[in-house]
């Protein structure tokens, strides 16, 4: 029978990390191994993870791309599965999980839905508006969510696991999926594998995880060496956010230009994400959240192109 060990990167988790493994503890099909791993052992997670029963590793890491690979070195079994100290898991998460692995031997990785939990305002909103999640259904994929992950532990490895990226903790599940796929792999989202999330509630804590996520994802892509199709879609995004700021300068002296530039910017990008979700109305609320989110998810890339990439962390090194 195949084994799953379930695990969470944390850090000062103590306070959230608690709902989280009691979802864990309370699981249709239960986990083989829980493993929490913390920089460091006198982080006060640890004494809340042991009195649920997982087993605590020190990642002795300064990101969560190190974290992750000291999880899949300590991972014993034949699944690696992954979430937040922030989530709670639904009942048949793990049974789905290997349920996926069960039926489809050429998939390698899956994720879920991330629905929302805990308090609810205009910040938690455009967080959650961010995820594309909850406009897929049952089926292959193209990348997974950190917090909703689950791995064949075999093909992390011939992939090499994460990058070696100090002090980088976003976009990490980018550079999985896209290591995995690259390698002939599939994914596979699975409805039933639902993990509720406690998006971010303020709207500076927002920008500040938008300008690191805009960093990160860069910093990643360049370190990978990755020059497809997301690069330059990632690209792009600076360059709409500064068309957009033309445009809306344009209002005041040339209205009928300004006009017509903000509104085929606005267009555009409507369109391309129905198409992306295959509906307008899935489409709509998303467009809005990423005009909001734009100026420091954009910002957040201008400062990945300078970012200085440690020759040890470049795929390959």
């Amino acid at each position: 029978m195949t084994r799953l060990t379930l695990a969470i990167c944390a850090r000062n988790a103590q306070d959230i990390v608690g709902e989280c493994l009691e979802s864990i503890q309370n699981q249709t099909s239960p986990a083989d191994e829980v493993i929490v791993a913390v920089d460091d052992l006198s982080d006060p997670t640890v004494a809340v993870a042991e009195q649920y029963g997982a087993r605590v590793i020190a990642s002795n890491t300064t990101g969560l791309y190190e974290a992750r690979n000291a999880i899949l070195d300590a991972c014993t079994t034949e699944y690696l599965a992954f979430t937040d100290a922030d989530c709670v898991l639904a009942p048949e998460w793990v049974a789905t999980a290997k349920r996926v692995f069960d039926e489809h031997a050429d998939v390698a990785a899956g994720t879920g839905r991330h629905p929302p939990i805990g308090k609810r305002n205009f910040a938690s909103w455009l967080h959650h508006q961010w995820y594309i999640v909850e406009t897929l259904t049952t089926g292959e994929t193209d990348g997974v969510i950190g917090g909703n992950s689950y791995f064949r532990a075999d093909a992390l490895r011939a992939v090499g696991g994460w990058l070696k990226l100090p002090r980088r903790s976003a976009a990490e599940d980018l550079y999985i999926s896209g290591a995995l796929r690259r390698a002939g792999y599939r994914i596979w989202f699975d409805e039933g594998a639902a993990v509720s999330h406690n998006y971010e509630t303020s709207l500076r804590g927002l920008w500040r995880k938008s300008v690191m996520m805009g960093e990160d994802a860069v910093v990643m892509m360049r370190a990978a060496g990755w020059r497809g199709s997301l690069w330059w879609y990632t690209m792009a995004i600076p360059v709409m956010a500064l068309a957009m700021v033309l445009g809306v300068a344009l209002l005041f002296v040339l209205p009928v230009v300004g006009l017509s530039v903000v509104g085929a910017l606005l267009i555009a990008s409507l369109a391309f994400l129905a198409a992306r979700f295959g509906s307008l109305r899935a489409a709509l609320p998303r467009c809005v959240a990423r005009w909001v989110i734009i100026w420091p998810y954009g910002w957040g890339i201008l400062r990945g192109l300078v970012a200085t990439i440690p020759e040890s962390a470049r795929a390959g090194a």
